[in-house]
């Protein structure tokens, strides 16, 4: 026979993971959305971010200098706050996923195209480095994101 204090442990861990179940997507969803909502923001003002000029750089090389300085800064806060609004409004998680992942691999250019600048050495990450390299968790939130199949869990 199992003693009451088993028992009652067995039965928190029940809840807890239903808890983890229920809840974890949409956690997962609020808070990158929170983050990418922040962040775009802070890019809709010049010197807002600090990000900007590594952002504007990027925006301007991926483009073939098209589009450069102010337009890129805002070109960036828009998509970021798109997939923020996309990511809290608990729909299309695929869409969500695919608009995740995709927006990693532009942010992680400047690892390819300014290496000198974020490289210091083999495995030496500058600080924009480490910044852009833990997106890699991102990219584990946008499939999880994108194995959930209702609006809401």
């Amino acid at each position: 026979m199992l003693r009451p204090e088993t028992t009652r442990r067995e039965s928190t861990e029940e809840r807890i993971t239903r808890f983890a179940r229920d809840a974890g997507i949409p956690l997962l969803r609020i808070g990158l959305g929170v983050v990418y909502l922040w962040f775009g923001v802070l890019k809709l003002f010049p010197g807002g971010s600090p990000a900007q000029d590594l952002v504007e750089r990027t925006v301007s090389a991926l483009t073939f200098g098209i589009i450069h300085g102010d337009l890129a800064r805002l070109s960036a806060a828009i998509t970021e706050i798109g997939i923020a609004l996309v990511l809290l409004s608990f729909r299309a998680p695929r869409l969500c996923a695919v608009l995740l992942i995709g927006h990693v691999v532009l942010v992680s250019t400047p690892l390819v195209l300014f290496p000198g600048e974020m490289w210091a050495g083999p495995l030496q990450a500058s600080f924009e480095a480490q910044y852009i390299l833990k997106n890699l968790v991102t990219v584990a939130a946008a499939v999880v994101i994108a194995s959930s199949h209702s609006k809401v869990r």
